[in-house]
């Protein structure tokens, strides 16, 4: 059990290395065109191996979930803003927010809240648009 904790750890360890390369702003930039880019695949397959072989991995709080495409880039989301599933489920909030009645999923170099409040669907768009395009945007440091 030891050695197949090690091999989902591993792959997800590995997915992370990958990531802090492709990742990166200016390869996210150079790579648009391209249809399909890398989606976190090493996770995923860990995921999966995790699950088959029951592990306990990915149980645990502390690695970060690939999941949908981020809205506003190309890059595997980890995070979801707006209402989950469950409050989906229920009635319909009061607020006049869109993110109170949506969800949207959005990766870790996507930053939506200079661009709140986010009231209808115009709006979430470009807000969706102007976070992409920062999070890609190369500038010296």
């Amino acid at each position: 059990m030891k050695a197949k904790r090690a091999i989902v750890g591993g792959l997800n360890s590995a997915c992370t290395i990958v990531d802090e390369v492709v990742y990166r702003p200016a390869v996210v930039k150079l790579t648009l065109g391209l249809p399909r880019w890398w989606r976190c695949d090493l996770a995923r397959l860990s995921m999966r191996l995790d699950d088959r072989w029951r592990t306990g991995y990915w149980d645990e709080p502390s690695p970060a979930v690939p999941g949908e495409l981020c809205a506003a880039c190309r890059r595997a989301a980890i995070f979801t803003l707006g209402a989950s599933d469950e409050d989906l489920d229920e009635e319909p909030p009061e607020e006049n927010h869109l993110l109170a009645r949506r969800s949207v999923h959005v990766c870790g170099w996507c930053d939506l809240s200079p661009f709140t409040p986010i009231m209808d669907e115009g709006s979430l768009e470009l807000a969706l648009s102007k976070a992409g395009e920062q999070s890609i945007r190369w500038a010296w440091r």
